[in-house]
């Protein structure tokens, strides 16, 4: 008989923390907390204290326990059991993450394909979003028991859990023994304030009296004290222990005459081997199995063997039982509390870890192998196929037989199996296994060659690419040169993905030394696809041409054999070239992409030469439908980064088209999943698009606050900083009517971009042509140098040349052309409402300067929409042009609600302040004439007017108090443009 506690005893601090978070998380405020302590401390049973009282509260408890065969055993158990119990979401609510959860829960039928981004931190996302939608508003409390025997995946996903579930109605409850890797990321959560960390440790002697009364139903003073005396010694303070040693002295009758020599000097006691398990505890259980028959033992050690549930024809044919004889013996050892069965699943499991501890401490070594031989057998006879986690545990038990070639072909299965599923590390686990065991005799395993190739494949889908080099260059020994040419173009391929060129320039010319001349036509037709993208990537003049003849000769291989999919990687190479002059015949390439993955089902393949084709529609005609087609082809494959991508896109097209509040919200919500998803670079060109959002409506102090936050996470080291800095700050610049300098930020953004390869598209080079064409610096070269790139043919970038056409024209006295060129600029600039003002108010000084064009219409025309926009000072200085222009100016009074309460009752007029808020920064009376477009003359009348309203005694006093009132009510030389951001 067992005899079990029936309340937590001594966990009276765990039980408070965990009973206030519990609460918590109904009201949408989730955490973490992970117990850690030994085997028997009473983890599980303080778990189901707060599953009770989750239950009570209304929160939808799911629970999971890992095994060590299985790859996430816990999540799927848990999410399964939302299922069954019609607490899940509809799976249409998960968007794009819809496929990354098909693995986890088979019952919702969804289709498996793979992860498009070869990111796993895409599962855990879609694990988080499933989690939000169970909890609904009553909250929920995952419950992952046993996390040292899971996989790396499962912990990963528990890590990512723990980082963001915080501000989410979950709480997530973790158990664990110490010493394993997840006690280090428990630990290293708890550094990041992710998690709380409960450290459960031994009874003391007050509280083993006390567990040992609720055992027993009896008062605590009414426990005998030799039997009370005997626990405390020999249960280490430890519950489980303190429950089986009760149960032994209640079934042998021991309880008031329990004795030292019989518990702790008898046999068990005396064999001296090293074990978790403490001898008094041992000598019970191996008590109670020597009183079962020989076959219920064999069935025990079996099980043993096993260390996790198993159904009983497993168990029966690993202990040689048939049909009739197996019921009797599972009567047997269930009716000596020695296994217990789940009722949901029919299988077996001993009562807790340690009992199957004591069963093998009392075991020899060659009884252990036997058993483990016995099982490894017994589980390929009555497991057709080994299907889920029976592959695993083979492969473990033949491994403990001795069995090391049996054992490498079953874990390279199932790192395969694995691999299939999107368990990427957990498949590196295996293989690993695999491969150690496979190379580990003197002989040479026929599956070492697949193992290192699969392993290979996984290693580049998990990004690390320099492990997959090392073990390339340990190939040589164990396959033929086929499969080594294979091995090292794989390791090419992903050392070009992650922009290892030298990497993969050796590893190609490996390819070429194993090939020769005699290399089959697919092989042929990769490495050459290979060589281009490298080709692509050098420094040289002839780089392109290379890249173009390796491709074309790659492509006429390819459809000769048809090979699609290097087809397909073949036109992407051409298409690239071809962006650096022409992307109209770089549209046609990727189109004939696009049709030959369609025809054949690629749907990779698909989506980049849907998106090619989206974002050349964007750049040229600042058409969004095939962005916003390749962005939900995407997500509906379920390539959630791809989909990110394809958002950060459509913002920057947004920006262009002053959609603000949309690229807004699209940048921002693009920053937010990035961030969780640990997508850093990502993370920062969002944030980068924001700041440029900002800068496109005036906001300097916005992209002020965003631009110190950008700076602060590395954001100078990114490639986006470029386009930052001349599609964003200099727009800003330009809208405080400040050129000199917007165009040090232009130049500053096109020196950035000088050392980006030339099929780079960059949306600065038209608005740098503008500014320096109006600074006097460039002039037809440089007009006719950009005309004839790509470049030149992005819309945003066509308007403001064509500005620059029109500005070189006017100057050389070609009035027709300059007409022209003026022509041509509205009917690209009609999409972008901002590039359209900016380039007539920037067009129109140059025409007044130089007599040509129609500056009064085009004045208007911009001061009327900055002036509605908010932009109050370039619709000032299109006034003053007007008027410089002969023309008469709209008269707008504006900006007296700005002007601080003290210079208002002073009487100091909108112009009066203005050129208070200038001189702040001691500008000369030129230089702030410069900036409000009225002559030296009349700043000084101003200056003269605001020392008689202030009653100061000289400039310098003057600016003085400007200082002072600008640190009590703000930056007066900020506030027009302040005023304009509708904030």
């Amino acid at each position: 008989m067992r005899l079990l506690c029936p309340t937590v005893v001594g966990r009276a601090a765990e039980l408070d923390l965990l009973g206030r978070l519990v609460p918590a998380a109904a009201r949408g405020t989730g955490g973490t907390v992970f117990l850690t302590g030994s085997a028997g401390m009473g983890k599980t049973r303080l778990a189901r204290a707060v599953q009770q009282q989750a239950d009570e509260l209304g929160l939808v408890v799911l629970r999971g326990r890992a095994v060590p065969s299985v790859q996430f055993r816990p999540l799927t158990e848990a999410l399964l059991g939302a299922v069954r119990r019609g607490v899940a979401p509809d799976p249409a609510g998960l968007g794009p993450y819809r496929s990354a959860i098909a693995g986890l829960v088979p019952e919702w039928g969804l289709p498996r394909s793979p992860d498009l981004d070869g990111h796993p931190v895409v599962l855990a996302e879609a694990v988080l979003r499933l989690l939000v939608g169970v909890a609904g508003d009553r909250g929920c409390l995952l419950v992952l028991e046993d996390l040292h025997d899971a996989d790396a995946d499962t912990l990963m996903i528990v890590d990512y859990l723990a980082d963001n579930i915080a501000d989410q109605p979950v709480l997530l409850l973790g158990t664990m023994r110490p010493g394993h890797e997840c006690t280090a990321l428990a630990y290293a959560a708890e550094q990041r304030r992710s998690a709380s960390v409960l450290a459960l440790s031994p009874l003391d002697p007050a509280a083993v009296r006390l567990m040992a009364a609720g055992c027993l139903g009896v008062a605590p003073a009414e426990v005998p004290q030799a039997a009370l005396d005997r626990v405390v010694r020999s249960s280490d303070g430890v519950p489980f222990y303190v429950e089986e040693l009760l149960s032994d002295m209640v079934t042998n009758a021991m309880l008031i005459s329990a004795g030292e020599g019989e518990a702790d000097g008898g046999p068990a006691s005396s064999d001296a081997v090293a074990s978790p398990v403490p001898a008094a505890v041992r000598a019970g259980v191996t008590d109670r199995a020597r009183r079962l028959s020989v076959a219920a033992q064999r069935l025990l050690m079996v099980a043993a063997v096993c260390s996790q549930p198993c159904p009983g024809p497993v168990l029966g044919a690993g202990a040689g039982l048939d049909a009739s004889g197996l019921r009797i013996v599972l009567r047997e050892v269930t009716g000596a509390d020695l296994l217990t069965v789940d009722s949901r699943t029919g299988r077996y499991a001993f009562p807790h870890a340690l009992v199957a501890d004591a069963v093998r401490d009392s075991a020899l070594p060659e009884e252990l192998a036997e058993a483990s031989r016995s099982a490894a057998e017994a589980i390929e006879r009555t497991c057709a196929g080994l299907p889920e986690e029976w592959c695993v545990l083979a492969g473990r038990l033949w491994e403990d037989a001795g069995e090391d070639e049996r054992a490498a072909t079953l874990f390279h299965r199932a790192g395969r199996r694995a691999a299939d599923q999107g368990a990427v590390r957990t498949a590196v686990t295996l293989l690993e296994r695999g491969l150690r065991l496979a190379t580990r005799g003197a002989g040479s395993h026929p599956e070492t060659g697949l193992i290192v190739e699969a392993l290979l494949e996984m290693l580049v889908a998990s990004g690390e690419v320099t492990r997959a080099r090392r073990l390339s260059a340990q190939v040589d020994r164990h396959v033929a040169a086929a499969q080594r040419a294979a091995v090292h173009l794989r390791v090419a391929r992903a050392a070009v993905a992650a922009g290892q060129w030298d990497a993969g320039r050796r590893e190609l010319a490996e390819v070429r030394e194993l090939t020769g001349p005699d290399a089959g036509t697919a092989l042929t037709a990769a490495t050459d696809v290979v060589a281009a993208r490298l080709a692509v990537a050098d420094d040289d003049a002839y780089r392109l041409r290379r890249a173009e003849e390796l491709a074309r000769r790659a492509l006429r291989t390819a459809g000769a054999g048809p090979l699609p999919d290097l087809a397909c990687e073949a036109l992407a190479v051409l298409g690239v070239c071809a962006r650096v002059d022409d992307l109209g015949r770089a549209d046609e390439l990727f189109a004939r992409g696009l049709a030959v993955a369609e025809r054949y089902g690629l749907t990779l393949w698909r989506i980049r030469f849907l998106f090619h084709l989206g974002a050349h529609a964007a750049i040229r005609y600042a058409d969004p439908a095939g962005l916003v087609e390749a962005r939900d082809t995407a997500s509906d494959a379920g390539a959630v980064i791809t989909a990110l991508d394809g958002d950060a896109e459509l913002a920057v097209l947004q920006t262009c088209r002053g959609e603000y509040e949309p690229a807004a919200r699209r940048a921002l919500h693009c920053e937010q999943v990035a961030h969780r998803l640990g997508l850093d670079e990502l993370r920062l060109i969002a944030l980068g698009l924001r700041i440029c959002v900002a800068a496109h409506r005036g906001r300097r102090d916005e992209v002020t606050e965003l631009l110190a936050a950008y700076d602060g996470s590395g954001g100078r080291h990114c490639d986006f900083t470029a386009a930052l800095q001349g599609f964003g700050l200099a727009v800003c610049s330009l809208l405080e009517e400040d050129h000199a300098r917007a165009y040090a930020e232009m130049t500053e953004a096109v020196a950035l971009e000088s050392n980006r390869p030339p099929e780079y598209l960059s949306l600065n080079h038209g608005l740098h042509l503008l500014l320096t064409v109006l600074a006097g610096t460039a002039g037809w070269a440089q007009y006719d140098s950009l005309a004839l790139s790509a470049r030149g043919q992005a819309g945003w970038n066509r308007l403001f040349m064509a500005v620059a056409g029109a500005v070189l024209a006017g100057r050389g006295g070609d009035h027709d052309l300059a007409d022209r060129m003026m022509a041509e600029f509205d009917q690209v600039a009609a999409a972008y409402p901002l590039g359209r003002h900016l380039g007539l108010r920037l067009a129109a000084e140059a025409a007044v300067e130089d007599g040509w064009g129609r500056p009064g219409p085009w004045l208007r025309l911009a001061e009327q929409h900055f002036h509605a926009v908010g932009v109050p000072r370039v619709a000032d200085a299109c006034r003053a042009l007007l008027r410089r222009a002969g023309e008469r100016a709209p008269q707008r009074r504006h900006g007296a609600d700005r002007i601080p309460a003290v210079l208002r009752q002073a009487g100091v007029t909108v112009r009066e302040y203005e050129v208070l808020a200038l001189l702040v920064d001691r500008m000369t009376n030129q230089q702030i004439g410069e900036r409000l477009f009225v002559s030296p003359r009349t700043v000084e009348t101003h200056v003269t007017r605001l020392l008689a309203k202030t009653g100061l005694a000289d400039r310098t006093a003057l600016a003085d108090h400007a200082r002072s009132v600008t640190a009590r009510t703000g930056d007066p030389g900020r506030e027009p443009a302040e005023r304009g951001s509708a904030r």
